[in-house]
């Protein structure tokens, strides 16, 4: 049984029922939650039930759609962006939330945003090898290993099955280097195949590093870097450490619509992201909850809360920008329930917990949906070797 969440979010001033109900965010994909009542329907096609999840002053607006079976999440139109959030969480191994990894479909392009830990097998899952082989273009926020330890799969399984446009990477500085040394590290791999046959086609790795501004304006799509706040700082002063490169964000607009990706961030008042993302449709925001207690365990953990932001400076950045739909992403720790994190942050717009598998199509309304089998999960039967 799939499940469909639309979430109707065209205006900010939603009309409020009265029912109170909380769900986890893990629960998208699952059992359908029970819902309280006083409710009403505004589609008895969906069965779509607006609601109020009421935290303590703060309210969240939503409209869901229920427990529709066997319902693969729609196409995007053409003047939508659709948004498949293929992993949500960090380094941390998980088995709910995988490595950073969101994919971008807009026109034409399919643009996944960071790789991490598992996210090929994450869009095999979404998407079969029809989607396998049509991502051709990945921006990179920064060079952690939590979100660049794909790019090879994707890169190179895309072209082993039937991809024969090369792979578009872009990225921080550094970026060029990395991706010259996955080249070199698969050179015999690469060369073997094309040697018993497999097409050279789509083996390129064509990769640009990007300084701050727009880098890419095609097709009615125009990408837009700036620097976040990520980079090693003393915590004492506040002042950088001196470590070299750059750690970007993303804001990618496409016919009117528009998302915005935070990357790793700490965020302070005096953000990039603040200027960049005034008024924009979907903000995605990473966000760390400290560990409780001193075991070295959570000592360890801890270590990276002055690079990463807390719910408080999450919900500062979403009230200085207001967003039609502010998200969370790349969450640590990723056992934290969407419950816990809502409940931290302080914030009285529009706001969900991203899941993953879980979907946003962007349009004149903010629809919720899950992406799972919606390709060919069997190579020889599916068409996607590119004549």
């Amino acid at each position: 049984m799939h499940e469909l969440y639309r979430m109707a979010l065209s205006n900010r001033g939603l009309s409020r029922s009265n029912v109170l109900h909380s769900f986890r965010g893990s629960g998208f994909g699952r059992d359908c939650p029970k819902f309280g009542t006083q409710c009403y329907s505004n589609s008895e096609n969906l069965g779509e039930i607006a609601m109020t999840l009421k935290r303590g002053s703060v309210f969240l607006i939503v409209s869901i759609a229920v427990c529709i079976a066997s319902t693969p999440s729609a196409l995007a139109a053409d003047d939508e962006i659709k948004l498949t959030f293929l992993g949500t969480g960090a380094p941390r191994p998980s088995h709910d939330r995988y490595g950073p990894a969101i994919l971008v479909e807009a026109g034409d392009y399919k643009i996944m945003v960071d790789a991490g830990p598992g996210m090929r097998e994450r869009l095999f899952q979404a998407g079969g090898f029809e989607m396998l082989t049509t991502v051709d273009h990945l921006l990179i926020t920064h060079l952690h290993f939590d979100h660049t330890i794909s790019a090879p799969g994707l890169w190179l399984t895309g072209w082993l099955f039937g991809r024969k446009t090369p792979m578009n990477v872009y990225g921080p500085v550094g970026t060029s280097a990395m991706m010259d040394n996955f080249v070199a590290a698969y050179d015999w791999d690469i060369r073997y195949r094309t040697i018993v046959g497999v097409h050279k086609e789509g083996s390129q790795l064509n990769t640009t590093d990007v300084e701050p501004g727009v880098f890419f304006d095609k097709d009615g799509i125009k990408i837009t870097a700036f620097n976040v706040e990520h980079l090693p700082i003393n915590i004492e002063t506040g002042e950088p450490l001196g470590m070299e490169g750059a750690t970007l964000g993303y804001r990618i607009d496409y016919r009117g619509r528009s998302v915005l990706f935070s990357g790793d961030t700490r965020s302070t008042p005096s953000s990039e992201i603040i200027p960049m993302g005034k008024g924009v449709d979907v903000l995605i925001h990473e966000t760390q909850v400290p560990a409780p207690g001193d075991s070295p365990e959570a000592i360890l953990a801890n270590v990276s809360l002055s690079v990463h932001s807390s719910p408080a400076q999450v919900a500062y950045v979403f009230e200085k920008t207001r967003p039609r739909l502010g998200v969370y992403s790349h969450i640590i720790p990723p056992e934290i329930t969407s419950d816990e994190l809502l409940g931290l942050t302080d914030y009285d717009g529009e706001m969900m917990v991203a899941d993953d598998l879980m979907t946003l199509t962007i349009g004149d309304q903010i629809t919720v949906g899950r992406a799972e089998g919606a390709g060919t999960d069997i190579f020889t039967e599916a068409d996607v070797v590119e004549e």
